[in-house]
């Protein structure tokens, strides 16, 4: 979500990039307002079928994407990559900073600034890796993660939902926070490491080539069809939901009291080891952590390919192009107002009804970019963490 340095070797901003980082913060917000009673019906269910889960794995694959980027792409450097380590620093204080300021506001949002910061601050030690190690990172990480926290959960019988967002008070007791950002919130950066390293991979790939942007969108089309088909094994062998969401469960993971909701809390319960194969969104499975990695690049692949084939298009198309990458170049300005916007809206009672508000949002978020002059100028906030990173890299 943070500006990492969407600059590769040659020097030129990927639109591509940009484009699919439009489309996580539009999924985001649809997410985010097409909540409530219903929203697991008609259209919004749909949406949330689609986007739930999806759009923030989409984010935080893109922030590996971008941190490789920003540290010499396909062709690392030595000193491309000390210099992205010691921005990568200030940009993970900052964000957990703004994190814990934007939790001052009464949002109904699950925050994911926080452990975007905890997330950049993985990166660091591994940044000199090239693609074949990230990728095999990414590939332990997913089948890992989810048994090793499924495993510390269950020692602590710590099964309980990631409750309100992180703010400065909740520094008074560090060690919770600390769990909870790590291996109990709605983004677990424990789990999410796979996100990271799988977008690391990727960025360390010659991602201007057509044949290059094809075989990731195909990987990633494989791995969410695989990890789809998986956990459909694997509910049946389980014998059906039905025996997964027993009574105490169902409360908090099922509407019906047979069949899961349409996202968890960020992690699988710890009543039953077969959770860890069940794709439901959030839940930090193994087969989700797959799927979402998989429609991440898929997401990713068909961009990158898009933009090559609309460049030399007419004007309308330019134009589409244009609006998509301005919002996504500066996500993280944009997703903050999102945030406070949606607390506003919330603490009046849903002044404005959902579908109107959801497209006031992403409106929003295109004519504020392109007022800004993005994609050619960073957002507000993107550029004042640039600036302090920048400083620091220099001493």
């Amino acid at each position: 979500m943070a500006e990492t340095g969407t600059v590769a070797a040659k020097g030129t901003r990927l639109t591509g990039i940009d484009v699919a980082r439009s489309f996580a913060l539009f999924g985001m917000m649809a997410t985010h307002i097409l909540s409530g009673p219903g929203s697991d019906e008609g259209l919004m269910g749909a949406v949330h079928e689609v986007a739930g889960g999806r759009a923030a794995a989409l984010f935080a694959v893109l922030a590996g994407v971008g941190l490789a980027l920003a540290s010499g792409g396909d062709d690392p450097t030595p000193e491309k990559v000390s210099r992205t380590r010691r921005t990568t620093l200030v940009r993970s204080v900052a964000l957990v900073v703004l994190g814990l300021t934007l939790g001052l506001a009464e949002t109904p949002v699950a925050i994911i600034l926080a452990y975007y910061g905890l997330l950049f601050l993985v990166a660091v030690p591994v940044l000199v890796l090239r693609a074949r190690w990230l990728a095999g990172a990414a590939v332990a990480c997913a089948l890992v993660t989810p048994a090793l926290s499924y495993w510390l959960r269950g020692e602590q019988e710590l099964e309980e939902a990631s409750g309100p967002n992180l703010e400065w008070s909740s520094l008074a007791e560090f060690g919770s926070v600390l769990r909870h950002l790590l291996l109990t919130g709605y983004y677990p950066v424990l789990t999410w490491t796979t996100y990271l390293f799988a977008g690391l991979a990727v960025g360390r790939l010659a991602l201007r080539s057509r044949p290059v942007a094809a075989a990731v969108a195909g990987a990633g089309a494989l791995l969410a069809a695989s990890a789809w088909a998986v956990s459909a094994v694997a509910v049946r062998l389980a014998g059906g939901f039905s025996t997964l969401i027993t009574n105490d469960l169902s409360t908090r993971y099922s509407v019906d009291g047979v069949s899961p909701n349409d996202g968890f809390y960020g992690t699988t319960p710890i009543s039953d080891p077969w959770w860890l194969v069940v794709r439901v969104a959030h839940s930090g499975s193994i087969t989700d952590l797959v799927h979402t990695t998989g429609t991440s690049l898929l997401v990713l692949g068909l961009t990158l390919l898009a933009v090559q084939a609309l460049s030399g298009a007419g004007r309308a198309a330019r134009v589409l192009l244009t609006m998509l990458a301005a919002a996504g170049s500066m996500t993280l300005t944009l997703y903050c107002l999102h945030v406070l916007a949606v607390g506003l809206n919330a603490s009046g009672g849903s002044l404005v009804d959902a579908w109107p508000f959801l497209a006031l949002n992403v409106a929003g978020a295109i004519v504020i970019a392109l007022l800004w002059g993005a994609p050619g100028r960073r957002g507000p906030v993107e550029d004042a963490i640039a600036t302090v990173a920048g400083v620091a890299a220099r001493r």
